[in-house]
Order: C-alpha cells, then structure tokens, then sequence
C-alpha cells in the first residue's frame, strides 16, 4: 500500500511537469479541426530557413563543445601540477563563469570584443568575438569549459593513489605515454559526459544567439521564439521543438549512459599532485593553466569598466547605475525599475522553494531510476517548455506563475542530483538506528535526514536561486511589461543602445549571483 501511494505521487508530479511539454507538441500534430496531420512537420522542414537553422545549431553546437571540452578537460589535467588552494580558487572562478546569467555573459563579450570594447579597440581583428558566428562559439566555449573542467577534474582526483604515485614515481618523464595508456581511458566517460550536456546547452542556447547572432545566426530554439510570438504561428513553433526534442532526446540518453560510467570525487577527496621534472612542460602547463582562466575572468570583469564608462561622451559617470537603481518609472523598460527588482527576487524565491520541495519528494519517495526521468527534461529546451505553459496555463494562469513554474522545471535536474547525492551520503546506520527508536516517516526525515544533509540542501538552494536569477530564455517568452526581470531589463537595454545601464545592471546581477556560489563554492564543489 505504501509503495502503490509513493508511486501515485510520483506520477503525479511527472505528469504534472510533463503536461505542458506534450500539450505544446501536440500542435505539430493536431490541425484546427482537431485532426491529426503530419503536414505540419513536412511543411517545417521543408522550408530553406529551418533547414539552414538546423544545420547551423548542429554544426555550432558539436563546435562549441568539442573546443570546450578539450580545453577544459586539459585545464583539470593541468590543475593536478598546482598546489590545494590553488586548485580550488580556480575552481570556484570556474563555477562562477558557468552559473553566470547569459545576459551578463552577453554583456562581459560586448564589453570586451564588442565595436567600443576592451580588447577589440586594441586589437580590431578580435571584433569577430563581439559579434557573429565566432561570437557564439566563443561565449558558448565560455560557459562550458568550467563544465568539463569539473568533470574531468572529479574524475582525476578519484583515481586511486596507488596509481598515482607509480606515475609520479615512472612516468614523470614520460608524460605521452602516461597520457596515453593511463589518464586518457580514465578520465574518457568524463570527457564524453561533459561532451553531450555542453552540446545540448549550445543547441538550446537562445540569449546568446539572439544577441550575439543577428537574424543570419538563428537557432531553432531562437525560430521557436519567431515563430510563435512574432508570426503567432503555433503549429509552426511546436514543429520546430518538436524536431529539436527527437534530437536532444538522443543526445540526453548519451549523456546518461556516459555520466553513470563517470568516476566521482569520493567524500573529503584528497587533491593528487602530478610531479613532472621536465621543466619546458611545467611552464608551458602554467601559462595553459593561466591563459583559460583569464578567459573565463575577463568578459566579466570588462563589465565593470563599461558600467562606469559611457562610450558615447567618452567619460566616466555613475549615469548607469543612477538609471537602473531608481525605483521610478523608466520609460526605455515601460515599468518602475523597482518593480524589476520586486520580480526578480520574487522568481528567485518562490522557484528555490517549490524546486527544493519537488526534488525532496522526488528523492525520498522515488529512486535513482526514476531521477533519470528528470535528468530526461534536459531535452526539452527553455523555449519548448515555455511554449507548453502558454498553450496548457496561458488562458488560466497568470504570467507571474507561469514564470516560476518554468523556472522551477529548470531548476529541478539540479536540484534533485544534489539531492539525491546528498541522500545517498547520509549514513545508512543513522536510519536503520532511528528505525529501531521508532521514528518513521516524515519525523524520521525532519529529525534524522534533514539534519545530515543541511549541505546539500545548502548547495541545492544555492543553485536554484542562481538558475532563477539567470534564466533568460523563458522569463523573455512568457515575460509582459508587468513580469520583467534583471536579465529582460539588461537586453531592452542594449536593445536601446544604453550601454552603460546595460553593464550596470549585468554588474549588479553578477555581483548578486557571484556572492551566492562564492559563499558555497567549497561545499558546491563537492557536488557539480
């Protein structure tokens, strides 16, 4: 009986989140007169645009995070040359460029590649960066080296100590060949894992290409968008998700079957040190080692520099900062600034409460088996979700919900990994104790559980919060005038060319997100 209730609430939640996913493709199917066609879907493909999207997403995506990979996975490998501390500061510099809000990372390549940036005034040549195809390469590569850097890394600092030291004992001089035979097939189901997650965040991107892009670098979730808010053609827009599903179904079934084979860093891991006497590789290690993390620092502090600066008087003003803060109305975002922050926050909260209290249930009640039915919504793209909630809610639910909950479905594959990892850390002796003390059910979790796993629950929030904070691609689909966030208020920004009020509320975003993860990273570190 108890295990029938259980799975009665699990499906439940599933059904309830996957509703709005297959009413939204339902539409690619289902003709005005409630009849099924597949015409819909031929009609999409064959059209030139969506087959050059196609091709274009594709293409960018196996780009990105084929360059994102090697250079993270060989950034992990390097770390293993520098001491503790050293390891993880660059750690934590890592998960704060991963975490960053897009419109910030937008924002920091503006400021830097951009026509008036840091480097491109400097040096022309790297305008491409600020603008373009390479633009997204390079912004996507941004955000997914940490990833790899944290795969890869993980999987290095858990391979046995035994082979560690043989390796620093014989192989110091012949780093190819230990490359080769040892770390390579270690560390390979790590690499490929963060292969396919970094090529199915590239092929959903929508913030990036939209803004970096133009009309002739358009994604299929960007043609969604277009589709559905600008042509207000919904069989149009379910057939392109409904494509972009079958393809990130595929490629989500890679990445769980390459993350189950990942070796994870064991609890109060110890950080190896690689020992190579050859110094020509030690130096050139260091400035590998030195030149990523620069790259994945100096977007976002250029930032700061263009909040101060206005490109247009050519001086420095706090004009920036004195537009974004006033609470009053602003008629560039047609709504108080005050009421930016008020959502803001408001989205932030209500989507760590409801994700944390889903992935609980989701956990306690369910297994691993069944998390892999959530890791599953990482095929459907921000856009195709949102284009669900509209179609299902829209006539029935205020945006202002619609927003949360499309924040809390992206927050849940998070949220619910921690979760499940911290379960599975709470010693099973402390449960099977409490058994016999009579404690069952929520009083055993509140009492027993819940007091173990204060960390993941700390890094779970965490992370929900920094989701919400960033999420661009929903927030703008669903968002009115009365529902806009920082991250909508960043892009009508630049859409005004003020680009000073632009970086001076990406400033204030990542400083917001920044302060969260920094204040975590240690305990973040021990779950991503």
């Amino acid at each position: 009986m108890k295990n029938t209730k259980q799975l009665t609430i699990i499906l439940a939640i599933t059904l309830a989140i996957y509703a709005p996913v297959l009413y939204g493709l339902r539409d690619a199917f289902i003709d005005d007169k409630g009849f099924l066609t597949i015409d819909y879907i031929v009609g999409t493909l064959s059209k030139p645009h969506i087959i050059n999207s196609l091709k274009f997403t594709f293409s960018q995506a196996l780009l990105s995070a084929l360059i994102a990979s090697t250079i993270g996975s060989l950034a992990a490998f390097s770390l293993l040359f520098i001491g503790t501390r050293g390891a993880r500061l660059l750690r934590s510099i890592s998960i704060v460029s991963f975490m960053a809000p897009p419109m910030v990372v937008v924002t920091g390549f503006t400021a830097l590649f951009g026509n008036n940036g840091l480097l491109s005034t400097v040096i022309p040549f790297l305008k491409i960066l600020g603008e373009g195809f390479w633009a997204i390469i390079a912004a996507h590569v941004f955000y997914n080296i940490p990833l790899a850097i944290n795969f890869v890394y993980a999987s290095l600092v858990s391979m046995p100590k035994e082979i560690i030291d043989s390796i620093n004992m014989f192989g110091f001089g012949k780093i190819g060949y230990v490359a080769r035979k040892i770390i390579v097939p270690y560390i390979l189901p790590a690499y490929l894992s963060a292969f396919t997650l970094s090529f199915i965040y590239c092929f959903t991107s929508f913030a990036i290409p939209l803004s970096l892009g133009g009309v002739e670098y358009s994604t299929l979730e960007v043609y969604i968008y277009y589709y559905y808010k600008i042509l207000f053609n919904p069989h149009g827009a379910a057939s392109i998700a409904f494509i972009q599903y079958m393809i990130l179904s595929t490629i989500v079934f890679l990445f769980i079957v390459y993350h189950g084979k990942t070796y994870a860093a064991p609890v109060g891991y110890r950080h190896y040190r690689f020992i190579i006497k050859n110094r020509f590789y030690r130096i050139l290690l260091n400035i590998f080692i030195v030149l990523v993390f620069l790259y994945l620092v100096t977007p976002l502090t250029a930032i700061s520099y263009h909040a101060f600066y206005n490109p247009y008087t050519k001086s420095f003003s706090l004009s920036g900062f004195h537009r974004v803060l006033d609470p009053s109305y602003d008629p560039g975002l047609g709504v108080g600034t005050g009421l930016v922050y008020v959502n803001t926050f408001y989205y932030a909260f209500m989507t760590a409460v409801f994700s944390i209290t889903l992935s609980s249930i989701i956990v306690i009640l369910g297994n691993k088996y069944i998390d892999f039915l959530y890791a599953s919504l990482l095929a459907v793209s921000p856009l195709t979700m949102s284009l669900g909630l509209m179609r299902l809610y829209g006539s029935l639910v205020p945006n202002q919900i619609l927003i949360v909950l499309a924040h809390v479905i992206a927050a849940l594959p998070l949220t619910t990994r921690i979760i499940r990892v911290g379960f599975e850390r709470v010693g099973r002796k402390y449960i099977e104790a409490a058994y016999m003390l009579k404690e069952k059910g929520l009083p055993l979790y509140l009492r027993v559980v819940f007091p173990l796993m204060k960390p993941a629950y700390l890094v779970a929030i965490s992370l929900a919060l920094v989701v919400s904070l960033g999420e661009f691609s929903a927030t703008y689909f669903i968002s009115t005038t009365q529902t806009i966030t920082l991250g909508i208020a960043i892009y009508r920004y630049r859409g005004l060319r003020d680009w000073q009020a632009s970086a001076s509320a990406a400033l204030l975003l990542l400083i917001l997100t920044t302060t969260i993860l920094l204040s975590l990273s240690r305990k973040i570190e021990r779950w991503l």
